[in-house]
């Protein structure tokens, strides 16, 4: 089935680019880029991601907490969803139960629980360069107008020429975009996703991009970074079905001929987000 080799090499969930700029220095340089600010001590980054649990099964990109007073949720993705800030208010809402867990008999109390203020952010890297900033709002999926209740995503764009002003300022962001960008371009010149990212990663050595991670990491940077785009070419494949056959069956049926002919996984089905877990019990019940 296809991606299914690299899925038996290990669990592969994390993406290159939240192995790369996921450490505490680096996530400084990102909170400083992006807030403007000049932290030097990367002791002040707790680093809170939800990894799943036997009580939980959420699992958001990158979460931290900065100096106790910010926490940042950061989620990076290759196809851009609308419905991020839902996702990430219930990403929210568990990393602040976790952050209560110790003192969970406050809430009840007449003292006010003092919450570190999120902030929630989106790195896209897909293939539509028609935007360079975007903002996602709660609100925007509200059946009636409402802002009693709000959750605002940043959404920033990493293709080439699209916030470089950030870039400038942000070594992991302008190093990791310097990587998928010299991919996408050996994908669009015909190069298979093996190829492309072998190609890529002679490339960034070469230029001084990422130099020592990626000498360091160089099988894991190609099962990761594989995969991950990989995946995104069979989600693509399942919209292009989905919005072919247009109904609800038709959907279910291209999913389960995809799924078939070994072009999909179940996993690209449900990482996809594009199908309901009823639509997803139909389309994995045998034929």
């Amino acid at each position: 089935m296809k991606g299914e080799g690299n899925m038996t090499n290990k669990k592969i969930r994390d993406t290159l680019f939240c192995k790369y700029v996921g450490t505490e220095q680096h996530l400084l340089a990102i909170a400083n880029a992006i807030r403007g600010t000049h932290h030097t001590d990367a002791s002040g980054i707790q680093i809170n991601t939800l990894k799943g649990s036997f009580y939980s099964n959420l699992k958001n990109d990158i979460s931290f907490v900065l100096d106790t007073l910010i926490m940042m949720l950061i989620e990076h993705q290759t196809t851009l969803n609308p419905n991020m800030p839902l996702r990430l208010l219930g990403y929210v809402d568990e990393l602040f139960r976790l952050y209560m867990e110790p003192e969970k008999r406050k809430i009840y109390s007449t003292e006010l629980i003092q919450l570190p203020a999120p902030e929630f952010y989106v790195f896209y890297d897909g293939d539509d360069t028609s935007f360079e900033r975007k903002t996602l709002r709660l609100s925007d999926a509200f059946k009636a107008p409402s802002h009693k209740l709000e959750l605002i995503v940043h959404v920033y764009n990493l293709a080439t020429g699209k916030n470089e002003d950030l870039k400038s300022i942000c070594k992991p962001l302008r190093e990791y975009s310097t990587f998928s960008n010299q991919y996408k371009l050996l994908r669009k010149q015909g190069l298979t996703i093996d190829e492309a990212v072998r190609d890529t990663i002679r490339y960034c050595i070469d230029k001084n991009v990422m130099k020592d991670y990626l000498q360091h990491n160089e099988s894991e940077v190609i099962d990761m970074f594989g995969f991950e785009w990989d995946e995104k070419e069979e989600r693509e494949a399942l919209l292009e079905a989905g919005e072919a056959r247009g109904e609800a069956r038709g959907r279910i049926n291209s999913a389960r001929d995809l799924l078939t002919k070994g072009i999909v996984t179940l996993q690209a089905l449900k990482s996809s987000g594009c199908y309901s877990q009823e639509e997803l019990a139909a389309i994995a019940k045998p034929l």
